[in-house]
């Protein structure tokens, strides 16, 4: 279905509560719109209490953000982007304005137009901006495509779809520094 909301066919509430009769269906049960909601508010607590600060990543970012200019670009919805990054203690490194999402913006990666919004909202070049992402085709491919120069973060070891070539390939967030010398 992320396709569909892709193609504006959804919006992000119209998809959580498609996937969720969706799914229901293929066990024979129906549920109303009203209880998907109730489901969805009780999903979303649920996933943020489980976001919990990592120390490490909190070190990481620090040290990124004493050299480097960071932002995030995420297809996650508006309604928990923000959260998520206060509750990982984050929020500081991270701007308002250089925060881009895709529900805000209405096309999502690997759409070029959020790289675009991302490079001029960092205010960078194109050649200037290291995109590090764990999604194949959003984060590495689409970036490249839109003239960046990319990450792969994969820690499961999941194998390319494309013959783009990242910078890097690493398994985790505390191997990106070394590969940061370049920029």
């Amino acid at each position: 279905m992320w396709i569909d909301v892709i193609a504006k066919k959804y919006d992000f509430t119209q998809y959580r509560q498609l996937r969720m009769q969706r799914a229901m269906a293929d066990f024979n049960r129906i549920i109303e719109a009203r209880d998907v909601d109730d489901f969805q508010r009780a999903y979303q607590a649920a996933c943020l209490d489980a976001v919990q600060p990592d120390p490490s990543v909190q070190q990481i970012v620090a040290q990124l953000a004493e050299q480097h200019k960071l932002g995030i670009v995420t297809n996650g919805p508006v309604d928990m982007a923000f959260i998520k990054l206060e509750r990982l203690g984050l929020s500081s490194y991270f701007p308002q304005d250089r925060v881009i999402i895709s529900e805000l913006l209405g096309y999502h990666k690997p759409d070029p137009r959020i790289y675009a919004t991302a490079r001029e909202r960092l205010e960078a070049a194109s050649g200037e901006v290291l995109f590090v992402g764990d999604t194949w085709e959003a984060d590495v491919a689409g970036a490249i495509d839109a003239g960046f120069s990319a990450i792969w973060l994969n820690p499961k070891g999941k194998t390319a779809t494309t013959d783009h070539k990242p910078l890097a390939v690493i398994e985790r967030l505390d191997q990106l520094p070394s590969y940061l010398s370049f920029m």
